[in-house]
């Protein structure tokens, strides 16, 4: 996950929405109530990072921080990453086979 011009909130909202919870199901898992994580992931609180790894805990998920601003493979793996948490669990699984097929062959291209 990018933190680079990414709000947390949302970014937690759609990986919950990925796995099927509810935003009752997190919360409690979180031990936070449900409206303060409506607030978050509406970008209106940003609690501590202890609650967060609470979040990705509770969601399997993993967290990744980086400093890549201004590269150009930063910007791609924003734009990726973005592709990534809009599609849906199959379309997921076939670009990243695209892209290992692409990374594998990328000196036949060349």
């Amino acid at each position: 996950m990018s933190m680079e011009g990414t709000n947390l909130g949302i970014t937690v909202k759609k990986l919950r929405e990925t796995k099927g919870m509810s935003r009752m199901e997190l919360s409690e898992a979180v031990g936070i109530s449900e409206s303060h994580l409506k607030k978050i992931e509406a970008g209106n609180r940003q609690p501590g990072i202890q609650t967060y790894r609470k979040m990705i805990a509770a969601l399997e998920a993993d967290i990744v921080i980086r400093d890549m601003t201004g590269s150009v493979k930063g910007d791609c793996t924003a734009r990726a990453q973005k592709v990534f948490l809009e599609s849906t669990e199959s379309q997921a699984v076939f670009l990243v086979q695209v892209l290992e097929y692409m990374a594998q062959n990328i000196k036949a291209i060349k």
